[in-house]
């Protein structure tokens, strides 16, 4: 009985739900007596938004879980429209207004958003009576998926107020009302023709292309009630992002709010630092300061990437007997340079000893005989070499030599990998701790200079919504990516050999 009540308590209003809430196990107090000051304003804001559409507004007694100061509002507040002028509340906070059916959110990396955003989803699917529909939409589906985790740990943490859920691939539905939200992400192209009663775009930032964008929004404008939510971080450029984001802040109609800068106090300052050491100056002012930017960090100058040039060094046909050699391939058949590289510790430092890259013309791509030539090449010639090799791309490559040489299997496209092998790099180059010869994989070329040195001058360092970097060329360049790419995975895994590597994480503890 006593479950019964709690959960009918809970439903009563989002305030309520919060103050019934653990989001952690380790805090004993509930989520709302957790909450930071900014949390609280937005809050207070959506709160109305999110009771009216669950029509829960004309029957609750009071503003939320019919708390002190609101019961005295109680007799006016049952007679108000929802169309007449605020009137602030007795205690200051926030007012009886008609409840905004647009919200835009913008605040730093770590604060927050995810799970204050899952804690609204999670009370709207309990609490309304009648079946909603709902969209969380982002720039892929993993971070689509992150939305729809954090609600799935908020009702593991509190069963007795979310039993009737259930959670689904892409899908969260209440069994007993019909309620559902859908995850989709930006490259699903099915979203045209949907009537949503709540939308969510979560790191709008990250949407490459504004049909999505375009498309919910059309979809919103189809149900009179219809709440769409608006939840990123800064961006970069004037792009059509940036434009959705004035047009929400100058409007009357939207609820626009915006952090400047860390305000969460599990931010430390020691983790700020690190930040800055580790990030690009645009992608750390972006990240943890809440700053739009004109343009992506670049991730090394070139005057960086030429000061590790050693002119002592030369092109190394073969290896020493007491030094261990590690080799990495990025193959490419068509469009972009395949390279092989080999390098070795030499004490703190890094050494690369030769580089081999090789461009594909129209008429000629790269067979993979030219990778196994290679492969055989460098195991013949020095004694001591580990090979890392593409796990998907080369996989018949690593049956064939899997049996003769070490050979550490490596995925290039993945995410977790592609982030330690972008902030690794970078962090060499910058403190000097990685040095090659002059004209370290140059390629005869239409440009004037086509080597390592200009390759790394040339990239962005980018950061995904789910907050991992990678390292990357803009669309207009003439550039490549390949060298980098390659000389990253072999410094990437010289250093896990040797013990000396560290798991630069982007997003801070705290809030989820």
């Amino acid at each position: 009985m006593r479950k019964e009540l709690e959960f009918r308590a809970a439903i009563t209003s989002p305030s309520a739900l919060r103050q019934r809430l653990r989001i952690d196990p380790e805090f004993e107090d509930s989520f709302e007596q957790l909450l930071e000051t900014f949390q609280r304003k937005d809050f207070e804001a959506l709160d109305r938004s999110w009771t009216a559409l669950a029509r829960l507004e004309k029957n609750n007694k009071t503003r939320a879980c019919q708390e002190a100061p609101y019961e005295q509002q109680t007799n006016n507040f049952q007679s108000e429209s929802l169309e007449q002028s605020p009137q602030t509340l007795p205690d200051g906070r926030g007012s009886f207004s008609k409840p905004y059916h647009r919200i835009y959110l913008e605040r730093p990396r770590g604060h927050s958003k995810t799970t204050d955003l899952a804690v609204q989803i999670a009370w709207i699917l309990i609490a309304s009576h009648r079946a909603l529909s709902g969209i969380a939409a982002a720039a892929d589906m993993d971070q689509a998926a992150l939305v729809s985790a954090a609600v799935q740990r908020i009702a593991r943490g509190n069963p007795e107020l979310f039993r009737d859920l259930i959670f689904q691939k892409n899908l969260i539905r209440n069994k007993k009302t019909g309620s559902k939200l859908e995850i989709i992400s930006s490259d699903v192209q099915s979203s045209w023709g949907i009537i949503p009663d709540f939308i969510i775009c979560d790191e709008l930032c990250h949407w490459e292309q504004p049909e999505m964008w375009e498309s919910l929004l059309s979809s919103a404008a189809k149900k009179k009630d219809c709440l769409l939510v608006v939840l990123t971080n800064a961006g970069v450029g004037r792009d059509w992002q940036w434009k959705v984001r004035e047009a929400a802040r100058e409007s009357q109609r939207w609820y626009f709010s915006t952090l400047d800068g860390p305000q969460a106090p599990w931010i430390t300052d020691d983790w700020l630092e690190e930040q800055k050491e580790m990030l690009p100056k645009p992608v750390f002012e972006r990240l943890w300061l809440n700053r739009w930017q004109h343009s992506d960090g670049e991730f090394v100058t070139l005057a960086e990437a030429e000061a590790c040039r050693d002119d002592s060094l030369a092109w190394t046909a073969g290896g020493e007997q007491n030094v261990t050699y590690f080799a990495a391939v990025d193959y490419a058949e068509k469009h972009d340079y395949t390279v092989g590289v080999v390098v070795h510790r030499d004490g703190e430092n890094i050494v690369v000893d030769r580089m081999d890259a090789i461009s594909p013309t129209p008429d000629s791509p790269v067979p993979v005989s030219w990778v196994e030539r290679w492969i055989e090449n460098v195991g013949s010639n020095f004694p001591h070499v580990r090979f890392v090799l593409d796990e998907y791309q080369l996989v018949g490559v690593i049956q064939k030599y899997e049996s003769h040489f070490e050979i550490d299997r490596f995925a290039f496209a993945g995410g977790r990998g592609n982030h330690q092998l972008a902030i690794h790099l970078r962090r060499l180059i910058l403190n000097r701790k990685i040095s090659w010869y002059a004209d370290c994989g140059a390629v005869d070329s239409i440009l004037l200079r086509d080597d390592l040195e200009t390759e790394l001058a040339s990239l962005k360092l980018k950061v995904s919504a789910s907050g991992r970097c990678r390292i990357d060329h803009t669309r207009d360049s003439i550039h490549h990516d390949d060298r980098a790419f390659t000389l990253g995975a072999a410094c990437l895994h010289a250093l896990k050999h040797s013990d000396e590597i560290q798991w630069m994480e982007v997003s801070p503890p705290g809030f989820w």
